[in-house]
């Protein structure tokens, strides 16, 4: 460890936050844990890192072999893999959400609210399971108060797998959500009611009856909501 770094200190708990505690790094393993292995899509969820910074804690988690750079197997670049004791420091991260959702979050500022990492972590909770093993199903939401660039997104299920699109993705919307970006917030982290929601015309769906009744199985909430409610 570099001693300009350094706490000084032989304590385990000072040597580990040496290396998981630095500015960004949980976050960051927050979005490795979560699957995400290319750089690019690591700083879809951290739009506010510097890809210099990003390059920095990812080569220093790598020297502490929490993870493993490696080629990529179907696209040109680099992966990084969580390697086995980096995926010991899954109950540090979900313990930190969940502490943060029980004690920290209460309402957020508007400096907080981010459509972008709203809708990639929207993306990745979604239960495909919901929809038919083969075909494509397309989900289109309208973020009302978003910049214009970032209002409009589509989640595209295609053979149960999710991609998050920013451009229409050639086809058609069997779904339509549309809220702001503060609502659709407040419902990812079980702030607000679904029904609620809906109830004060704060959440609009459109679609296939089945689906807009199935909507609250298929849009899945923070994993930090059931976790902190089963505690």
């Amino acid at each position: 460890m570099n001693p300009s770094k350094s706490y000084f200190q032989f304590c385990p708990v000072a040597r580990a936050a040496e290396v998981v505690a630095s500015r960004w790094t949980p976050i960051l393993l927050r979005e490795l844990l979560a699957g995400n292995t290319k750089f690019n899509d690591l700083r879809v969820g951290m739009a506010k890192m510097s890809p210099s910074l990003l390059s920095k804690r990812l080569q220093e988690l790598e020297d502490a072999g929490i993870i493993l750079k490696q080629k990529a197997k179907a696209v040109k670049g680099f992966e990084y893999i969580v390697t086995a004791i980096g995926r010991e420091l899954t109950p540090f991260v979900m313990a930190l959400g969940v502490w943060g959702q029980k004690y920290v979050i209460k309402e957020l500022g508007k400096h907080e609210l981010d459509p972008g990492l709203l809708m990639w972590d929207i993306h990745r909770r979604i239960d495909v399971a919901q929809f038919p093993e083969k075909g494509a199903f397309v989900a289109e939401f309208h973020l009302s108060d978003a910049p214009a660039a970032r209002r409009t997104w589509w989640v595209m299920i295609k053979d149960r797998k999710a991609e998050l699109c920013m451009q229409p993705p050639g086809i058609d919307a069997d779904f339509e959500v549309e809220s702001c970006v503060r609502t659709l917030t407040d419902i990812w982290r079980g702030a607000l009611g679904i029904d609620a929601a809906r109830k004060q015309n704060q959440l609009h769906l459109k679609g296939e009856t089945k689906y807009v009744r199935s909507f609250k199985k298929w849009f899945m909430l923070s994993p930090f909501v059931s976790a902190a409610a089963a505690q």
